[in-house]
């Protein structure tokens, strides 16, 4: 039975079982409470609409459904004492509504670990009494049936949900996505993964691929650690290796792994291929080289002009020495100036040459 139809004979039940005029379904998802439905009383039949609004006080008694939410207790409004305690609510006041009882529908779940899935809120136009003790735990057990069915139907739509994402990211093709057995063989695979490595799904169906054949023999040691750590606690942090493709040449990928819980031996792989991305990093690397070398052949022209230059202010200088020792000092503070100009050239290139200043 589908969620729908849950809720439509849930709303019926309550109405038929305490002949109320009104019924709403407020379910509880992601922290918020909505109007899953309104059941209507008209002459003899009950119509049942499915709605999708914020259950806010135009529609219910806001202070009567924030108890339940919070005590997680039902609550009936047929008498005076329980009307004085909700006398102030905007709804209560406005509204004809001789009755009212609110009922928390709660999965009792594994471990005996309550887990509130909504609130079943019940209108009647008559007198006090409505609501009867017998009523109520009729519709208690109803609740407790329903809460659990409505819960299961959820996490079956979440599953089904989850299934039909993975099933578009599998589709889509934008990434390498393959089934495998973690001691060998490639169960399944998307046609990405199956281009990544230039096979045909006719290879596939053979039965003859093995991630641990298509593995280069450097990496199959770190992957046999990573098996055990994959059967250990499951998963695996994206990590990089080489896989073979037919035509013998490597192709290098980004790769994540999860483990199944059944069967244990079998996991799903998410691969990227870095071919592109390792290009641009060599094309970088040899750029960077090609400057390198360049910076490191002006740097030896410079360095040689610089102390060819200073050698002739020397040799000037020894010359001038004795006969002109005025002349002689000059010659000395030039070669001192070219010598210092030459080491900040040379500080600067080498800082040129550091990785971290490209």
């Amino acid at each position: 039975m589908g969620e729908e139809q849950l809720i439509d004979t849930l709303l019926r039940a309550a109405l038929e079982e305490t002949g109320a005029q009104r019924g709403l379904l407020i379910l509880s998802r992601s922290g918020e409470h909505h109007v899953a439905a309104e059941a209507l009383r008209r002459s003899r039949r009950i119509v049942v609409r499915l709605r999708d609004e914020v259950a806010d006080e135009s529609l219910l008694p806001g202070s009567v459904l924030r108890y339940v939410l919070d005590a997680r207790e039902s609550v009936v409004i047929d008498d005076a004492p329980t009307r004085a305690r909700f006398a102030a609510d905007p709804y209560v006041r406005q509204h004809n509504a001789q009755s009212i009882l609110c009922l928390p529908l709660v999965n009792q779940g594994k471990l005996n670990r309550a887990k509130l899935v909504g609130v079943l809120l019940l209108e009647s136009d008559s007198a006090s009494g409505v609501f009867t003790s017998t009523r109520i735990r009729t519709l208690k057990l109803v609740a407790s049936l329903a809460a659990s069915a409505l819960e299961s139907s959820r996490l079956y739509g979440d599953l089904r949900e989850q299934e039909a994402k993975i099933r578009r990211l599998v589709d889509a093709n934008i990434i390498g996505v393959f089934i495998v057995d973690i001691r060998g063989p490639i169960l399944e695979s998307n046609d990405a993964y199956l281009r990544m490595l230039g096979y045909q799904r006719a290879d596939l169906l053979s039965d003859r691929l093995r991630w641990t054949e298509l593995t280069p023999p450097e990496w199959r040691a770190a992957d046999k650690q990573r098996v055990e750590r994959i059967r250990r606690i499951g998963r695996l942090q994206p990590f990089e290796k080489e896989f073979f493709r037919k035509d013998g040449t490597r192709v290098p990928v980004l790769m994540g792994v999860a483990r199944f819980k059944e069967p244990r031996t079998q996991a799903v792989v998410f691969a990227l291929d870095m071919s592109k991305q390792k290009q641009a990093e060599a094309l970088s690397l040899q750029a960077r080289t090609i400057k390198q070398s360049r910076i490191a052949r002006k740097m030896h022209d410079d360095l040689l002009q610089n102390f060819q230059g200073m050698m002739f202010q020397f040799e000037a200088a020894r010359n001038l020495m004795t006969r002109h020792p005025d002349e002689a000092m000059l010659s000395l503070n030039e070669a001192i100036r070219e010598g210092q100009t030459a080491l900040d050239e040379s500080r600067n290139a080498i800082q040129n040459l550091r990785p971290d200043s490209n």
